[in-house]
């Protein structure tokens, strides 16, 4: 296989480019902007090398935007995962170092229309790299019949692909800002761009229109050389995840969460309707009934530890329905690997580590934010007792990471090493990131998981809650609990049951994306005191004299509780900014309160 397909069968993204072959070097902002002229066009989709190159791109910018991995964002472009950007926003991660870095300034001001006067949002999404992604499918639904050398039935099926990214990218959109611009097709130099906002069910019928247009003609499964590309299953993951954030309080909803007039509907649907948990019900069966028949599966040997952290971590593992790859040009990646600067500079917040069970399926005691000191053996003795998803996902203060066991690259000191701009000294926090590094040796890539089968039990768990369903909910909800090791819940109060499972949401998905949407939606009651708002907390740890920081256990004497920053959260984050540069053309609505 040559170099080219390797690239597109596997889509392998390098840091913010693809590996695009030297012939397209003068013509690589072809599927970028509007043209007036079809030459490019035409020598793109001259052969099947040439068309692969152009499928790569699209591929690459349709799964990256939003999760795109940069040290920095200068330019407000690529946000996402930005040295952990939406998990530092959802309060999963607390951050009291690196000013500079974007999630710094959202965590403590708030988001804005123009990112300190440059005209891009300060936000959690890179909006123009939205459009650029979805013109590049549209130009390759509309010229992949002129490629001689593809056969019809993988041009259709290539069409097909191109939907389901482009439904994706305006489900990401839906969920972050609600109505948005649709674009139905490539758009040249000459014709307008400047299309208003379609309100939320005229977006959420798009996408879902696109994604059962798109099941038609994709394959269940892909050979093993080939791993990467969609699937019908996520196709359907698509379409679910859309139909589950329709169903959340904070469009299903007869009033906005702030008044926009007569522009209400862009952002709210006007009524609460039932049938929007229902049509989430079936469109979250449909991708659990396809994954058991296509060799997916929750991943349940009994060993909740490597369950979990292969389901999380491992490349092409059965519970992973679609991953986006990360792959490090550089040496030193200082964005995101707990083994570099800035990746090991954030750690966990006390919120986040208060959500983990014991093993036993109880609540563990942790010290209160009064002002006292307890020995490290205090702390010790809890983190071990703590429940294996954490253990898949984080480091103790002063303990080698387990879910890289043996390893001196994964150990205490190794982690506490790490960051070393200001200074190693709390950075453990309540447990440095490890999660999506199961077992990874001195690999220096990842796979972030776009579409995991544990999504679809949750969905099914929170959805026949909310009907009243708890018998339906709880046989989804402990498909999940029982993997994680712990004892199946027998809740069938409605809102007890809810905290339950939005606590399960926050455990399972912890640094997957999920947190900072979610809390949004279903209008977390904590959403303004302790999650994104309110005072954040984290472990002070303690060291013995002559040390700054700790390397191993017993360079630590005592922890406290200890409040470190105020969280930014009013009432109009509950949606993102559009740029005011886009605003100002006099075309887009801006979302209230911007």
């Amino acid at each position: 296989m040559n170099k080219l397909n390797k690239t597109i069968l596997n889509i392998i993204i390098l840091s913010c480019i693809l590996i695009i072959p030297p012939f397209l070097s003068c013509e690589k902002d072809f599927l970028e902007k509007p043209r007036g002229s079809d030459i490019n066009v035409d020598s793109i989709f001259a052969d099947r090398e040439r068309a692969l190159s152009a499928i790569a791109q699209a591929y690459g910018n349709s799964l990256g935007a939003g999760i795109q991995v940069q040290p920095w964002d200068n330019n407000l472009q690529w946000t996402g995962m930005n040295a952990g950007t939406l998990s530092h926003i959802s309060g999963e991660l607390n951050s009291y170092k690196f000013s500079w870095e974007h999630h710094y300034t959202l965590q403590r001001a708030g988001m804005n229309s123009d990112g300190g006067g440059n005209g891009r949002a300060m936000s959690i999404d890179g909006y123009d790299f939205n459009y650029t992604s979805i013109r590049r499918c549209f130009l390759i639904i509309e010229n992949i019949d002129k490629v001689g050398d593809i056969s019809q039935e993988e041009k259709d099926q290539i069409k097909a692909e191109m939907k389901t990214l482009i439904a994706y990218r305006y489900q990401e959109m839906f969920k972050r800002y609600g109505g948005v611009s649709l674009i139905k097709k490539s758009l040249t130099a000459e014709e307008e761009i400047l299309i208003p906002r379609s309100n939320l069910q005229e977006v959420l019928d798009y996408i879902i229109e696109l994604c059962d247009e798109a099941v038609v003609d994709l394959p269940n499964l892909h050979p093993d050389n080939m791993k990467g590309r969609v699937t019908k299953g996520v196709a359907l993951a698509v379409k679910a995840e859309a139909l589950i954030y329709a169903a959340r309080p904070l469009f299903n909803s007869t009033t906005p969460y702030l008044d926009l007039g007569e522009y209400n509907n862009l952002i709210c649907f006007g009524n609460i309707d039932p049938n929007r948990w229902q049509n989430a019900i079936k469109a979250s069966e449909e991708v659990i009934t396809w994954a058991l028949a296509n060799g997916h599966q929750i991943i349940n040997t009994g060993n909740p530890l490597e369950d979990y952290g292969t389901a999380v971590a491992t490349p092409n593992n059965r519970e992973i329905l679609l991953a986006y790859k990360r792959v490090d040009q550089t040496v030193d990646d200082s964005s995101y690997d707990p083994r570099r600067q800035a990746g090991g500079a954030n750690g966990m917040s006390f919120y986040q580590l208060k959500q983990y069970y014991k093993e036993d399926g109880t609540d563990l005691d942790w010290p209160k934010p009064d002002g006292t000191t307890y020995p490290y053996a205090h702390y010790r003795e809890r983190i071990n007792q703590i429940e294996a998803r954490y253990k898949a996902s984080a480091a103790g203060a002063g303990i080698d990471a387990w879910n890289n066991p043996g390893d001196s690259r994964w150990n205490s000191e190794t982690l506490a090493g790490s960051s070393n701009w200001n200074g190693q000294a709390q950075t453990e926090a309540c447990g440095r990131r490890t999660k999506f590094w199961y077992r990874a040796s001195n690999r220096n890539w990842f796979e972030f998981p776009i579409y995991r089968l544990a999504e679809f039990y949750l969905n099914l768990a929170e959805a026949y809650n909310e009907l009243d369903n708890s018998s339906k909910a709880l046989e989804n909800l402990n498909v999940i609990r029982t993997r994680a090791g712990l004892p199946k819940v027998t809740e069938t109060n409605r809102d007890r049951l809810r905290k339950i499972i939005q606590r399960e949401w926050a455990v399972e998905f912890y640094e997957e994306g999920h947190r900072v949407f979610d809390v949004k939606h279903w209008k977390h009651e904590d959403i303004a005191n302790g999650i994104i708002g309110g005072p954040k907390f984290t472990l002070w740890y303690h060291y013995i004299s002559g040390r700054t920081w700790a390397r191993w256990d017993s360079e630590y004497t005592n922890y406290e509780v200890r409040q470190i920053y105020v969280g930014a959260f009013s009432a109009k984050e509950y949606l993102c900014p559009f740029p005011i540069k886009e605003v100002n053309k006099g075309y887009l609505v801006q979302n209230p309160g911007y």
